[in-house]
């Protein structure tokens, strides 16, 4: 089970519709959910991931095995973006791995999609479908 924990909701119809498509793709190969949260509260996890700036930075394939393995040894991993004000130090302290996506800032509603393309691309690496390029 994979579960992606957001602050805040997607508002805007064009990033609701890469959310429904890619929730549908990461679906097919997962379980999976999303689910919006007005503040971060403890979540039932074996490994929670959470989304910095300051975090460590992966290429997609690095990020592929490390997804790999950490599936393979972990039945609920979840991974928490923070909202407009990203997350706050105690509770980054709280993350088994901290990942950032870029050293550049991006919104966090199109950190959403980002994250979940990758994770899509990760799944996609591991069952050999035909889609990193």
């Amino acid at each position: 089970m994979i579960r992606l924990v957001c602050v805040g909701k997607l508002k805007e119809k064009f990033y609701k519709e890469a959310e429904r498509e890619y929730i549908k793709r990461i679906s097919s190969l997962v379980k999976f959910e999303v689910r919006e949260v007005d503040f971060l509260k403890d979540e039932k996890c074996d490994y929670s991931i959470y989304l910095d700036e300051n975090g460590t930075e992966m290429d997609s394939i690095s990020f592929s095995n490390f997804l790999k393995k950490i599936m393979m040894d972990k039945k609920n991993i979840c991974f928490f973006i923070g909202g407009w004000g990203g997350l706050e130090e105690e509770q980054i302290k709280k993350a088994d791995f901290v990942l950032s996506l870029s050293k550049m800032t991006f919104p966090y509603q199109l950190c959403r999609i980002i994250l979940l393309e990758q994770i899509y691309r990760g799944l996609a690496l591991m069952k050999g479908i035909d889609y990193h390029k």
